[in-house]
Parts: structure tokens; sequence; C-alpha cells
């Protein structure tokens, strides 16, 4: 999957003003090494994101050997490219330092129903992480910036990758006092007014032509299989017209 490059530099200024923003909103001064630390992780998510493990491998060569990127030291030896990439690393905000990625520790619940549970990966906390510095999850109300946050996330990847079940995790770290959820699934029947109604049922009518989330809270609505929708002689899917306008 190739993404325009407009697509691209887009999402790198989106995340490197992301993982940059708790630094601005506490007022702390970053040095030149710290700064060139949070540019090549937006960089290389931005541009290799989308990569599968054999191509992350030669991004990261083509990095550590044509740029000379402040890249994290790979394994103890150095030696282990193979194995570990820049993509198993971030940016620890505390430290400012390349820091590897940890799975989530996973509880099993008192009841164990198997269709039902959410296993935390490797890629989970990688993929929470985006998206919660690109969405500027609002945990508290008085730390909302919308100007810099509320920012739509599109997870990519093929079937089987446990997109749905990563979604389903990180909005189980909402408040549910402030936060509204919302899946919509689509489906190759599905149509605008099924988007429309669906959308309808989860706010009121403020003004006249103002509406917002029922409770005054926040809603977050997740699109499950956004693609699906069945696509015309013209070659539109008119289910993601409706979503564009919404969204924009």
């Amino acid at each position: 999957m190739v993404a325009p490059a407009i697509i691209r530099v887009t999402q790198m200024l989106s995340l490197i003003q992301a993982v940059l923003l708790p630094h601005l909103l506490k007022q702390e001064t970053l040095n030149k090494k710290e700064f060139e630390n949070y540019f090549v992780f937006s960089f290389a998510w931005a541009f290799g994101g989308l990569f599968e493990t054999e191509e992350r491998i030669r991004f990261h060569k083509e990095i550590l050997e044509k740029i000379g990127a402040p890249l994290p030291a790979i394994s103890a030896q150095k030696q282990n490219f193979d194995k570990e990439t820049m993509f198993d690393y971030y940016v620890d905000p505390e430290t400012r330092q390349w820091k590897m990625w940890q799975a989530d520790t996973w509880t099993a619940p008192r009841r164990l129903l198997f269709s039902q549970l959410l296993i935390p990966s490797m890629d989970s906390p990688r993929t929470d992480f985006i998206m919660k510095s690109i969405g500027n999850l609002p945990i508290e109300k008085s730390k909302l910036r919308k100007e810099n946050g509320l920012r739509n996330t599109l997870l990519v990847g093929g079937s089987g990758t446990a997109k749905t079940s990563i979604i389903i995790m990180y909005s189980r770290q909402f408040n549910p006092v402030e936060m509204s959820f919302k899946r919509i699934n689509f489906s190759s029947a599905t149509e605008p007014i099924n988007f429309q109604e669906a959308i309808e049922s989860e706010v009121e009518r403020k003004q006249a032509r103002i509406f917002v989330p029922i409770g005054n809270k926040n809603l977050t609505v997740f699109i499950d299989d956004m693609s699906m929708p069945f696509i015309n002689a013209w070659g539109d899917q008119i289910t993601l017209e409706i979503t564009r306008q919404l969204i924009d």
C-alpha cells in the first residue's frame, strides 16, 4: 500500500506535533539530540509504518547507512538487525531517549470466554501510543486542546491483523463519564441513511442546526471495515461520502 507523498508528509507533521505537545504544555525545552530522536521516530512511522517486517529492516538500514540518523542501539551487540529495528523502539517522554516497546501485562478474567478474549501483542502498545498521541485522548477535560487534538485516525492492515481488537482495547481506556463510544460496522449493504441513523441515535439537538453527543459528553465513533460499502458504476462509495462530510 503506497500513500501519496502529501499524506506521508501530513502524517509526519501531525505525529511530531503530537509527541512534542506534552513538552510544550509543560513549557519544557528540548536539546538538539532529543528533538532529533522525536523527528526520526515521527519520520519512521509516517513513511515506513505500513511496511512489513522485511521492508522495515531495509528501511532501518537505509536510514542508518545513508542518513546517519540517531537511531536506538539495536540489542547488546548492536548486530541484531534481522530481529530488531527502530520500529521496536519509541522515545520515552520522561527520559527523551529510545526505549523498547513492551507488551502490556495481561490478566486473565474470572470467566474465560475465548471468543471475546483480547490479549495484547507487541503491536498493541505501538498502535495505542500513536493513536493516543494523534487523538490526544481527553482523559481530563481541563487538558483537552481542540486545536491540537481530536484528530481522526485510520488504522489499516491486512485481514486478521487484530485491527478491531486493538481499537476495542484502546476504547476501554475512555472515562465513561466523559466519553461515549459508538461502534458502526460497515458492509457492502451499508447505505448513507444507515450511517446517518447510527450517528443521529447518539446525538441530541442543542440549537437549530447544532447537535451534540447525548449527556454533554464527548463522542468517539469507531467505523469498522470502512472500505466495505458498495462501489457504484462511477467508482464512488456514496456511504463514504456522507462519512467524509461528517468528518469535515
